[in-house]
């Protein structure tokens, strides 16, 4: 594949991941949530020299920019956890040779729900705006979403201490206006920055991960 256009490179990108958004259930987004969540994941990943676009579901084929297509399950339903276990707020599987699956899932009433128990600026959620409230839950899926794409990305399904691959987030942190504790920690740069340098070349990035 093409690299990306010479624009985004004096920009730093260096990468792009294109994600195709499929509802597992009727009902569609609101466009301010939905916005708020694709501008918070690309901003996330771009820190990391990767762009992330969202095509529209006809789109059968990436673009020549793109390096990689994934496709992210927006769950509305709220499976049971197991007895003892956190809510999965996201999900990618893993084969048995650990090799990442290009579909993710994000459970986005799980996520919903998280958030609305936080009292951004001492207020209940509820009583915010509709549009704001919309931005808010936006920010947090394109949070979980960054996380998942970073198992992708990274080939791996280990968790860390800090930043975005820990393996829970509380609402605050979901809906915080700083992005720092939201980026790859340093000792998994290395990785990244090989797996990165997979893409676009004769086998794909989860070929490479074998």
């Amino acid at each position: 594949m093409t690299g990306p256009a010479p624009t985004m490179r004096r920009m730093g990108i260096t990468h792009v991941v294109a994600i195709v958004l499929a509802w597992t259930t009727a009902g569609g987004q609101p466009p301010a949530e939905r916005q708020a969540m694709l501008q918070e994941v690309d901003a996330i990943w771009r820190t990391h020299g990767v762009s992330i676009v969202a095509l529209g579901p006809d789109r059968m084929v990436a673009p020549p920019s793109a390096d990689v297509r994934l496709t992210v399950e927006l769950a509305r339903a709220r499976p049971a956890p197991a007895p003892g276990t956190r809510e999965r707020l996201g999900a990618i599987v893993f084969d048995h040779d650990n090799v990442p699956a290009t579909t993710l899932t994000i459970n986005v009433a799980a996520v919903t729900a998280l958030v609305t128990r936080v009292r951004p600026g001492g207020r209940l959620f509820d009583q915010w705006p509709p549009a704001w409230r919309d931005t808010l839950v936006g920010r947090a899926l394109g949070r979980v979403m960054a996380h998942e794409i970073g198992h992708y990305l990274l080939a791996s399904r280990a968790h860390t201490s800090e930043g975005l691959m820990r393996a829970a987030f509380d609402g605050d942190e979901l809906l915080r206006p700083a992005r720092g504790g939201f980026a790859v920690p340093a000792r998994d740069l290395p990785r990244l920055r090989t797996r990165l340098a997979g893409l676009g070349r004769a086998s794909s990035l989860a070929e490479n991960a074998r």
